[in-house]
């Protein structure tokens, strides 16, 4: 995984491509931030890449795990 902090640039759209499994323009416009990705998306994204989205960019690791576990359970 990546070491990104929530400052830096997305991650390139091969990456979220190949990493993530989503479509070139699903992954630009979230790299864009012209879409903001579901929460369980977002910690895939972060958990593959190590960028963390909008909506989970303020969350430390220990909040992103709670929120993983919370996620699969809904």
């Amino acid at each position: 995984m990546c070491e990104l902090s929530p400052m830096q640039a997305a991650p390139k759209y091969s990456e979220l491509i190949t990493q993530v499994g989503i479509s070139r323009g699903y992954a630009s416009d979230i790299a864009r931030g012209i879409t903001t990705p579901s929460r369980a998306l977002a910690v895939h994204i972060y958990r593959k890449t190590g960028w963390k989205t909008s909506n989970i960019a303020s969350l430390t690791d220990a909040e992103i795990d709670v929120l993983e576990r919370v996620e699969a359970l809904g």
